[in-house]
């Protein structure tokens, strides 16, 4: 008599919490399941917590251009850099975005020193326009100081301290700033 009792009162329990009683599964329809459920294992669309948004310069119609890409929040300067010589996407690509940096450059970073990092530059050197080198110090250093951290950059090959051009065509081994960059800025 109790087991009864207590199979009705289960009974009434379940029937009183709204859950229906069948026979056999029913389907569920995708729109009713949450998002977060749907795609288990596939990231979503926001940046973790272990990801970060940081602007990286690319070229286009010989202007600096800056785009977002997300990098491991554990090394943003890492995450720049690799962001740099990975270049851009083939959509970007595809609307006319290029990158300045020689195809063999390999970047670095050999010394941060309060805000002033210093990236070892190596790979083939090759004969480049004016224009393309300074698009590509500039397209580095724009992103490199975009950091909060980062407010100079120097460069160095084999050691040895590299001049670089300036945005006004001057060659300078002092560390490089964003302001040395800005005119290369597309409007």
């Amino acid at each position: 008599m109790r087991a009864i009792a207590w199979m009705v009162a289960a009974l009434v329990v379940l029937v009183g919490c709204g859950v229906p009683l069948q026979d056999r599964p029913a389907p569920i329809e995708p729109q009713s399941i949450p998002s977060r459920l749907q795609s288990p294992g596939v990231p979503s669309a926001r940046p973790s917590a272990a990801e970060a948004t940081v602007r990286v310069n690319f070229v286009r119609e010989n202007r600096l251009v800056s785009l977002p890409r997300r990098v491991p929040s554990a090394d943003l300067l890492d995450g720049v850099i690799e962001a740099l010589t990975g270049g851009p996407t083939s959509s970007e690509q595809a609307a006319g975005v290029t990158s300045a940096l020689p195809p063999d450059l390999s970047l670095t970073v050999v010394t941060v020193q309060g805000s002033r990092v210093g990236l070892e530059l190596s790979g083939a050197e090759t004969d480049r326009s004016a224009t393309e080198n300074v698009l590509a110090v500039g397209q580095i250093v724009l992103s490199v100081t975009a950091l909060p951290s980062v407010d100079e950059v120097t460069f160095w090959r084999n050691g040895a301290p590299v001049e670089a051009l300036l945005a006004d065509g001057a060659l300078t081994t002092e560390p490089l700033t964003a302001a040395d960059y800005e005119a290369l800025r597309a409007p």
